[in-house]
């Protein structure tokens, strides 16, 4: 499904929207469908779920900044070591979706300073 980020102000381009499959029982077919603003999106892909998701995603990296700096001495200054830990430990929490999960990371890396590429992250 193609997205149309003009329907998400305030929402980073490059921040991940995921949309959630569901289903519903009976014998005839169903849609389930979110309505937002008078408009109907896919579970998840709301304008006001992504908002959420992205404040949530937000404050996840204020929260990881300092950590990262932390556990950076349990890895004896290693950086890519320190960033794949992480992120394991983070993916393990399910508190938003994987996609998410990657962006927060590459976000707190970017505020961090650090030089560790996506590619060097778990997939």
């Amino acid at each position: 499904m193609i997205i149309d980020r003009a329907n998400y102000p305030g929402i980073p381009p490059d921040f991940p929207i995921s949309e959630t499959i569901s289903a519903v029982a009976g014998a005839h077919p169903k849609l389930g469908l979110i309505e937002d603003g008078g408009k109907f999106y896919a579970p998840g892909a709301s304008p006001s779920e992504v908002l959420d998701a992205f404040e949530v995603c937000k404050d996840l990296i204020a929260q990881m900044v300092p950590y990262c700096q932390r556990k950076l001495a349990q890895f004896n200054g290693d950086e890519t070591a320190t960033a794949r830990a992480v992120f394991r430990g983070l993916l393990g929490k399910n508190w938003c979706t994987s996609a998410q999960s990657r962006w927060v990371m590459l976000k707190t890396l970017e505020e961090l300073g650090w030089q560790v590429q996506e590619r060097d992250l778990p997939t």
